[in-house]
C-alpha cells in the first residue's frame, strides 16, 4: 500500500528519474511509514523530476542493525532507525535517560534550541552517515497484567525488549529482567513464563498477539524514542549542491509536521483501544532518585551541554 502511494503519481519520465531506496523498519501502517510518506511528498514537490523513491517496510525490511551496516557501506540510500543508532553512538544514550523529557513539546523545544544541530554534527562525526532529520516518534510504555506505579512494580519483572541494547541495559538497571524474544511469539513467551510484561511504544503494544493476558498499558513514558532518518555518504556525495541544500532544508523543516503526525496518530490509537485494554497513567515522581542517578552518570561521561538544552527547554513556554 505504501509503495503504491509513493509511486502512483510518478510521471511517464520515471525511467529518467534517479531511483532512491528508502528503508523503514516496523509496521507498514505505523507512524514512521506515515511520516516518510509525507516527507517524500515534500521532497518531490521541492525537487520535481529528480527522484523516484522505492520504500521497503514491514517483512521486507531487515532489522535496524543490518540497515545501519548497509547504509554505512553505501549499499542503500536512506533508512529510518532509532535503537541501532543510539546503540552505535554512545552519546545518544541521552535518549535512554529515564524520565528526562516531560512531553513531546519538551523534546521539540530542546531540538529547536540547538540540540538537533549538536546531534547531527556529533553523529556525522562518529558514523559515516548523513543525518537528514530527527523526528518525533513516541514515548515507550509497559504492558502487563497490572499497572506500574513505582520502582517495586518494575523490579524482577521479566519484560520483553526485543530491540535496543542500551534500552535493555536501562531496564536491567531499574531492576527488571529484560528478555529478547520475537514479538510475534509474545503469547508463547507469556504462556511459558519467559516474560510477564512488554516494553514498547503504544502502537507496538496494541499489536502484540497476546489477547487479554496483559490487560493494562501503563503510560510509564520511561524513555523517549526518536526517529533518525539517515542517508549514506555515497548517496549524499552523488547529489548536486542544489539537491543537498534542498534535502537539508526539507529535513529540518519537516520536524513540525512529523510532530503533528505523531500527535494525530497517538490520538487515533487511543480512540481505537480495545474495550478490555486499560490505559493507566503513571506519575514519575517516585522514580526521581533513579532519574537523578542516571543523569549524573551521563554528565560524568559526556558533560552537561546537551543536558543544558533539555533543561532550558523544560523552562521555556513555547517552541520557536
Amino acid at each position: 500500500m505504501l509503495a503504491w502511494w509513493l509511486t502512483a503519481s510518478v510521471p511517464l519520465q520515471a525511467a529518467e528519474l534517479r531511483p532512491v531506496s528508502l528503508w523503514i523498519p516496523g509496521n507498514p501502517e505505523g507512524l514512521a511509514a506515515r511520516q516518510m510518506t509525507f516527507l517524500v511528498k515534500r521532497i518531490e514537490e521541492r525537487l520535481p523530476r529528480h527522484f523516484v523513491f522505492t520504500p521497503e517496510t514491514g517483512a521486507a525490511c531487515p532489522p535496524e542493525a543490518q540497515l545501519l551496516t548497509q547504509i554505512r557501506e553505501g549499499r542503500i540510500d536512506i533508512a529510518v532507525m532509532g535503537d541501532a543508532l543510539i546503540d552505535e553512538v554512545p552519546r545518544l544514550s541521552l535518549f535512554r535517560l529515564p524520565w528526562l523529557f516531560t512531553d513531546r513539546d519538551h523534546v521539540q523545544r530542546a531540538l529547536y534550541a540547538g540540540l538537533e544541530d549538536e546531534i547531527r554534527t556529533h553523529v556525522e562525526q562518529a558514523v559515516p552517515v548523513i543525518v537528514v532529520g530527527i523526528y518525533e516518534n513516541a514515548f515507550r510504555q509497559i504492558r502487563a497484567e497490572r499497572a506500574i506505579l513505582g520502582p517495586e512494580d518494575i523490579a524482577q519483572r521479566k519484560i520483553l525488549v526485543n530491540e535496543g541494547r542500551k534500552l535493555r541495559d536501562l531496564l536491567r538497571a531499574l531492576g527488571a529482567i529484560p528478555q529478547k524474544y520475537p514479538p510475534s511469539d509474545a503469547a508463547e513467551a507469556m504462556e511459558k513464563g519467559i516474560v510477564d510484561a512488554f516494553d514498547g511504544p503504544l502502537d507496538a503494544l496494541l499489536r502484540l498477539p497476546i489477547g487479554d493476558k496483559a490487560p493494562v498499558i501503563t503510560l510509564t513514558r520511561h524513555v523517549y524514542e526518536p526517529t533518525f532518518v539517515v542517508a549514506s555518504k555515497a548517496f549524499w556525495e552523488s547529489l548536486s549542491a542544489e539537491e543537498r541544500a534542498a534535502l537539508t532544508e526539507i529535513g529540518v523543516d519537516f520536524s513540525d509536521t512529523a510532530a503533528q503526525l505523531a500527535t494525530t496518530y497517538q490520538t487515533a490509537l487511543a480512540k481505537r483501544l480495545p474495550r478490555k485494554l486499560k490505559l493507566q497513567a503513571m506519575a514519575p515522581d517516585r522514580f526521581a532518585p533513579v532519574t537523578a542517578q542516571f543523569r549524573a552518570q551521563y554528565e560524568r561521561n559526556y558533560g552537561s551541554d546537551w543536558l543544558d538544552f533539555v533543561d532550558g527547554a523544560r523552562a521555556a513556554e513555547t517552541p520557536r
